[in-house]
């Protein structure tokens, strides 16, 4: 038995915790960042649905706004200010309704990842 080296099969402790440790990581980032990405889908939707109505075209921002404002009371969503993001400009042919904002997400310490949301929609006016 002296002659036979054996071989070793498997990970080490340190590389089992390198592992976990990015696995660990890339959780945080998941539960972290979800929830803004699922609030922009539902202000996504509520712009679609407000582009989506028959007199979409012929709205003013006031009309678009009070639209908005119960879409997000319905969804839970206070953090948007729509006096600020929401932009509606009009030509003769169209309406461009466009809301854009941005969203801080703490990670650790003072490490913050910083999303930035645009979305517009193209009305036809009537």
């Amino acid at each position: 038995m002296l002659g036979t080296i054996s071989k070793q099969n498997g990970m080490s402790f340190w590389s089992l915790m390198v592992v976990v440790a990015v696995f660990s990581f890339f959780l945080l980032l998941f539960f972290k960042l979800f929830p803004p990405y699922t609030e922009h889908a539902k202000i996504k939707a509520a712009l679609e649905s407000i582009a989506r109505q028959p007199d979409a075209g012929s709205m003013e921002k006031s009309q678009i706004k009070v639209a908005f404002e119960r879409r997000f009371n319905i969804e839970d969503i206070s953090d948007i200010d729509l006096n600020k993001n929401l932009v509606v400009e009009k030509s003769p042919s169209s309406m461009t309704i466009r809301i854009f904002y941005e969203r801080r997400v703490p990670i650790a310490y003072n490490i913050s990842a910083l999303l930035q949301f645009d979305d517009t929609a193209q009305v036809n006016v009537r």
